[in-house]
């Protein structure tokens, strides 16, 4: 048959054009199945409405990845009852079994009452919806996802790290952390000196003065949590001697020493002019932070992208109508 379609100049065209054709779209078709495999792992996991004081600013959400793959959720639409949108940034990624927490609008996008959420992806596809859920407790009440029910709860008092898994890291953003180094002294509960950067202190976080036995109490606390360790720094964007300290836990797994500061109740919080909120702090779960894959040692902080499985098919399917029309067209000269 294909020997008549070439005899016959006439249909030589539309037979390559046909090849071509269905070539790409079995490479297309390869890949969407793919690609929508990935993104229906994501899922709305937590969200609080309806927090305590102003909501403006306050309000916050939290996405997890169940599945055992890095997935890029940049340019994802989060999508309240009312159609308005908030874009999570392009180049976000989610970790194996980790968390997203979205940064909360500056204004209320969350009503208190009758209010839904759903997540779409950077192709508007629905990836997840929660039920039309309602908060009328101007309080640290959440609504979270347990057994694949929607329970509301009350954020529990903060209890000292423990080895346990009721605190599941959330995701390491890498671009934040311009530095790293080992912490060789402590002068008070909110300063510290990291060997090869210099004095840094904490931001948000005002510990009692030194000659307290509060302050003592503070600078024991920092000091048997970081001393002769490597931590990593956020550093603030204008205030090069300002961040938000990561210290380990254990070998996999870092926390925001600032916030445990708060939640211990060893400093107060002051929001200074700088890129941090500490009243997000104080009122969300502590941050714990895995490093993926393997935190020790450290080979990078960068994940490796993981390949797609249809990315070869999709090459070859290309390679196979680019020849297959270059042949036709040879044959076709003749």
């Amino acid at each position: 048959m294909l020997k008549k379609a070439i005899k016959n100049r006439k249909s030589v065209p539309i037979f390559g054009i046909t090849l071509v054709l269905l070539f790409t779209w079995i490479a297309l078709a390869t890949s969407t199945a793919i690609s929508a495999s990935s993104d229906s792992d994501v899922e709305i996991y937590a969200f609080d409405q309806n927090p305590a004081g102003s909501d403006e600013g306050n309000e916050w959400l939290r996405l997890f990845n169940p599945s055992s793959e890095f997935l890029d959720i940049g340019k994802w639409i989060l999508e309240n009852g009312d159609g308005e949108k908030e874009t999570i940034a392009e180049g976000t990624t989610i970790y194996p079994f980790a968390w997203y927490d979205h940064p909360p609008p500056p204004y209320q996008w969350l009503d208190n009452e009758d209010e839904f959420i759903i997540l779409k992806d950077s192709k508007g596809k629905e990836v997840d919806r929660t039920p039309v859920l309602s908060d009328t407790r101007d309080d640290n009440s959440y609504w979270v996802l347990e057994d694949s029910k929607w329970v509301f709860e009350m954020e529990e008092e903060f209890g000292k790290p423990t080895p346990i898994h009721l605190y599941t890291p959330k995701p390491l953003n890498t671009s934040k952390f311009g530095e790293s180094g080992i912490v060789i002294e402590v002068m008070d509960g909110n300063t510290i000196e990291v060997e090869g950067i210099g004095r840094i202190r904490l931001a948000d976080v005002n510990a009692p003065e030194i000659d307290t036995e509060k302050g003592k109490e503070a600078k024991e606390y920092v000091n048997e949590l970081c001393f002769g360790k490597k931590v990593y720094l956020d550093i603030d964007d204008f205030y090069i001697l300002v961040a938000v300290v990561y210290i380990p836990y254990n070998e996999t797994h870092f926390v925001n020493l600032n916030q445990l500061l708060l939640k211990e109740e060893y400093a107060e919080a002051i929001n200074y002019p700088n890129e941090f909120n500490p009243d997000i702090w104080l009122r969300a779960p502590l941050e714990y932070i895995a490093l993926m894959p393997t935190p020790s040692p450290l080979p990078t902080l960068t994940p490796t992208p993981i390949p797609t499985p249809g990315f070869e098919f999709e090459s070859l399917f290309a390679i196979i109508g680019i020849l297959a029309a270059i042949s036709i067209y040879l044959i076709r000269r003749k």
